[in-house]
């Protein structure tokens, strides 16, 4: 029997500026994601290409991290809610601090390649936890700080400095060589670092400028203590048309990220970095511009028009005559992409109770990690078999897919199936 829950009014947390409820979780969380994208420049090149194990295990590697996250997100879900969103961030920037600390291991310590891949391995799935803990952490602590009204637009900001800080963390990584080859004139060559022990030094160094922010943060609302607890069974069955749109459109983004640039060189264009920044860039850009858009949506509008954007954008990639247009085509697929998460994201929200928000969001962002592992082999098969602009052409039949299950999110009132909720008084 399905009880229709309150809406979200039944949050009791006092209304706070959207740039206070913002800033302080996106900041921190920030730090710590930074750590997610500085070693990707680097670590595969040291499994391959230095400790000669090959490009499959070099994946084997970057993957670990994924499903490390996919794995513990309940359990995240579940710690946030009972202990608090902040807390759970915090934890988040000590698994990422720890996933520095494997790297460093792994490159000054004198052991042999197998050892040196089980600490790199296991500073991947520290990072994976901490992602978990950082992602669902930062957004729930932010949705709470929003209050009822503003959630969308904290969804929508909030991402914006989580995609901000890996992007950070990917140049650092990026630019790990550099600093490298600077410390090798200045330092005697036994001390000097190679790129790879600078880049961990950077996984490990930067989240721990966000520990300053969360320590003297104010507790972002009362323990939930005698709140009643749905089960996460329960909490799924209310959220799985959401988050299955979600996780169909995001193939999109995770196939345009891994292949645009290899669809441009098959046909000997050289633009393919210039579409790839191309549709990060109108990612980013779009939040800001269309974040108001959320907390004023009633019905499944704003994000059917969102996802005909990403399969439209994904349509032209696929047919395109030439790199212009193209490029026009993953600019038009970054704007739609964008929105899709705030936008589904709200039913979540709104479809669990207070008490329980992490957890929502937890199961919600599960469906990023299903998608990053089945789409780039998905992707890759169809690239090796039919044509790199064919996978473009599959994403955008999968995006319109996406809209049975998004239109259904919207057009359904947000319940869950619980006796618990009529116990529940608590406040998160």
């Amino acid at each position: 029997m399905q009880q229709h829950l309150h809406h979200p009014s039944v949050d009791r947390t006092p209304p706070s500026s959207l740039r206070r409820a913002v800033l302080l979780p996106g900041l921190v969380a920030m730090f710590g994601l930074a750590s997610l994208g500085a070693p990707l420049a680097v670590l595969p090149v040291r499994v391959d290409a230095d400790l000669g194990f090959g490009p499959l295990v070099a994946g084997a590697v970057l993957a670990a991290e994924g499903l490390a996250t996919l794995l513990t997100r309940p359990l995240v879900g579940r710690f946030a809610d009972r202990r608090r969103a902040r807390d759970a961030t915090m934890l988040g920037l000590f698994g990422a601090v720890a996933s520095g600390a494997f790297y460093l291991l792994a490159g000054v310590l004198p052991v042999s390649a197998f050892t040196a891949l089980g600490l790199m391995v296991t500073g991947r799935v520290a990072m994976g936890i901490g992602q978990g803990f950082l992602f669902s952490g930062g957004t729930a602590w932010a949705v709470i700080l929003a209050g009822p009204a503003q959630q969308g637009r904290a969804m929508s900001w909030v991402g914006l400095l989580f995609f901000a800080g890996i992007s950070a963390g990917a140049l650092l990584g990026g630019l790990a060589g550099d600093i490298a080859h600077l410390l090798t004139t200045r330092l005697p060559p036994q001390l000097a670092p190679d790129s790879f022990l600078v880049a961990a030094a950077i996984t490990m160094l930067v989240p721990l400028g966000g520990l300053p922010l969360v320590l003297i943060a104010q507790r972002s609302a009362p323990s939930p203590h005698g709140a009643a607890t749905v089960p996460l069974t329960a909490i799924l069955g209310a959220i799985w048309r959401p988050t299955l749109g979600f996780g169909l459109a995001v193939m999109s983004y995770i196939g345009t990220t891994s292949f645009v640039v290899l669809a441009f060189l098959h046909r000997g264009w050289h633009g393919g970095s210039i579409a790839l920044f191309a549709f990060l860039a109108a990612f980013a850009l779009a939040r800001p511009v269309f974040s108001g858009v959320c907390d004023r949506t009633t019905g499944p509008r704003p994000v059917l028009l969102a996802l005909a954007a990403l399969a439209g954008g994904m349509l032209i990639l696929g047919l395109a005559p030439d790199e212009q247009t193209a490029i026009a085509g993953a600019i038009v697929a970054g704007c739609g992409m964008s929105m899709t998460y705030p936008l589904l994201a709200l039913p979540v929200v709104r479809a669990v109770p207070v008490t329980q928000i992490a957890s929502g969001i937890g199961l919600f962002d599960a469906a990023y990690d299903v998608a990053t592992l089945i789409t780039p082999p998905l992707a890759g098969l169809i690239a090796a078999t039919v044509g790199y602009f064919a996978v473009f052409l599959v994403l955008a039949g999968i995006s319109l897919l996406a809209m049975i299950p998004a239109a259904a999110a919207w057009r359904r009132r947000p319940a869950v199936c619980t006796r618990e909720l009529r116990a529940d008084r608590g406040m998160v």
